[in-house]
């Protein structure tokens, strides 16, 4: 089996707090799945708002070493969407619950896959009786894009490699 491969590190901006840039077979995350939104994004009117991502900052390094790791806890901000999944990016504006990505990771004994790919405000919903004047927000779907299969042990080191502090967070 090929497995996909990870690359994790931290990218730092003028005045702004390190991020981690996310590569994928040596392809930023952003950009992959700008280009999967893009035609849904199209569709809707919402060309803009594909791959309206960004890294996660810095300060969720420990969270990140935890839910990626498949170690999700209580209190833990990247692990609290819809079915299990685990945040992977955060919006370009900088908040991580305004527009994230996020992924169902499974921690297999020799590999990781992420999967189930979702954005929780295009995920699909039913009406709001409640509502009625306001239908739900476009469905984006994800199905095809993934899954990512890592080799675990590369995939760990990866992960691990953003435990230490970036230079300027």
């Amino acid at each position: 089996m090929t497995f996909d491969t990870l690359d994790l590190r931290w990218e730092s901006w003028e005045g702004e707090e390190d991020t981690v840039l996310v590569l994928v077979n040596g392809t930023p995350l952003v950009e992959l799945v700008r280009r999967w939104e893009d035609d849904a994004a199209q569709a809707t009117g919402e060309r803009s708002l594909a791959g309206s991502y960004a890294g996660l900052p810095a300060r969720f390094a420990a969270e990140i070493q935890t839910a990626w790791l498949g170690e999700p806890e209580r209190g833990n901000l990247l692990s609290i969407f819809v079915g299990e999944r685990v945040a992977l990016l955060e919006c370009g504006c900088g908040e991580l619950l305004c527009w994230p990505l996020v992924a169902r990771i499974e921690m297999g004994e020799r590999e990781v896959r992420w999967l189930d790919f979702q954005q929780p405000h295009r995920a699909q919903k039913e009406a709001d009786p409640l509502s009625l004047n306001r239908p739900p927000a476009p469905f984006w779907s994800y199905a095809g894009f993934g899954p990512f299969v890592f080799e675990r042990a590369a995939y760990t080191r990866a992960v691990r490699s953003l435990g230490r502090a970036s230079t300027d967070s």
